[in-house]
């Protein structure tokens, strides 16, 4: 099959480069990918199908956007999330028709995303030991590696978001090959290097989780592999001292804090306790519709989080650009039916893999759902829901889901 043929499959294997050099890079992406879509069917004179309810619920999800925009605060800030998150149903929709039509050739998208990933955890090591990266960039947070992304802090929400699906592809074809076992290794080490605590926390719980449910290895090797990666945290929090210094010295000193008295304490005292207040306090006052999409940074200033800090000496910003975690974005910005449409395309995208899983036991389809779930935690640090790179990485997980729930 000739080059040209298989550029859908190309496009989307350049995902995870794209998004280091800029979601604008990404975006184009999408762009081409939905263009070349719809382009391929009308050729092939297939009609577009969208008999599916996971289409049908985004695509509710998206004139609620709409209905929600007339009625943001501020209409401007809301408007390109708002109505431009159409592509992402059409996305989803684009990845599952290119790999039912090169079914035969997918390997192609997993084997882009493994290399570029592994260069991007060689770079990582690099910037470990010798304190910048093979392009000569320096971290902006000396415990922390950035990467290619310079001065951004997001190396590991790529690395959890790509990583684990091209794993898996592989692994699944040959469970027995010893270079994958090494490379999982490499990706464990590096995860907990990058310091980067709630992203850690994350790829913890997909990896955890990914070993217990995959069911194409032994009890005995599941057990070895959770062990050894236990050992791996273990060593990292006791020898490595930015390890232990984010994990247990910030956490110790929180505990000595005479204003925590229980757990829930340790949320309110932290740098995104103010933030998660401050959205909280936002939905209460917009119940049912929120503010608007990308609108927290105006809301936040006419609420007060006082009464949660009367009586601590805690110097804290309730505003920010957002709130910091995707459950307490979602409530604040789109009101509880936001929270409800989201919350139902969740429950019934959960339910359908899990049927699908019992029956295909497809190891991508596990790593991609394990990355959803993980992103819906609650409390744990998120970055925006709505930006570029952390929707696009969502929904192209999202879009893997959907490709291998309509193939069994």
């Amino acid at each position: 099959m000739k080059i040209e043929k298989l550029l859908p499959l190309w496009l989307i294997g350049l995902y995870p480069l794209a998004l280091i050099l800029g979601t604008l890079i990404s975006e184009i992406i999408n762009f081409l990918l939905i263009i070349l879509f719809f382009y391929s069917s009308i050729v092939n004179k297939k009609p577009i199908k969208l008999d599916d309810k996971i289409i049908y619920l985004l695509l509710i999800i998206w004139i609620y956007l709409i209905i929600n925009l007339i009625i943001s605060i501020d209409f401007k800030l809301s408007f390109n999330r708002s109505i431009f998150f159409i592509r992402y149903p059409l996305l989803i929709i684009s990845i599952c028709y290119f790999f039912s039509k090169y079914k035969e050739n997918i390997s192609i998208v997993f084997k882009m995303w493994i290399v570029t990933l592994l260069v991007t955890i060689f770079d990582l090591y690099f910037q470990f030991f010798f304190g910048e990266n093979l392009l000569g960039y320096k971290s902006p947070w000396k415990q922390r590696l950035s990467g290619f992304f310079n001065e951004e802090l997001k190396v590991a929400h790529l690395l959890i978001g790509f990583f684990l699906p091209s794993f898996a592809f592989f692994f699944q074809k040959n469970p027995k090959r010893i270079s994958l076992y090494i490379i999982f290794v490499a990706y464990l080490i590096i995860l907990i290097l990058t310091n980067e605590r709630a992203n850690i926390i994350r790829g913890s719980f997909v990896i955890f989780g990914f070993f217990i449910l995959m069911p194409i290895i032994k009890t005995k090797i599941k057990f070895f592999l959770i062990l050894l990666f236990i050992s791996i945290i273990s060593l990292s929090l006791i020898f490595v001292d930015q390890v232990n210094q984010r994990f247990v010295k910030e956490i110790k000193n929180m505990g000595n804090n005479k204003n925590i008295n229980k757990p829930l304490d340790y949320v309110i005292l932290s740098n995104y306790g103010p933030h998660y207040l401050a959205s909280f306090e936002v939905f209460k006052k917009n119940l049912l519709f929120g503010t608007g999409i990308k609108t927290f940074r105006k809301a936040c200033k006419d609420v007060s989080i006082k009464k949660y800090y009367e009586n601590t000496n805690f110097k804290y910003a309730q505003c920010t650009t957002h709130p910091h975690q995707h459950n307490f974005e979602i409530l604040s910005e789109l009101g509880i039916i936001g929270y409800s449409l989201f919350l139902t395309f969740f429950i019934y995208l959960m339910y359908r893999i899990i049927n699908t899983f019992i029956k295909s036991k497809n190891l991508v389809l596990l790593s991609s759902s394990l990355f959803i779930v993980s992103q819906l935690i609650p409390l744990i640090p998120t970055g925006s829901f709505f930006t570029s790179f952390s929707s696009t990485i969502f929904f192209v997980n999202i879009g893997l889901i959907y490709s291998f729930l309509k193939k069994y």
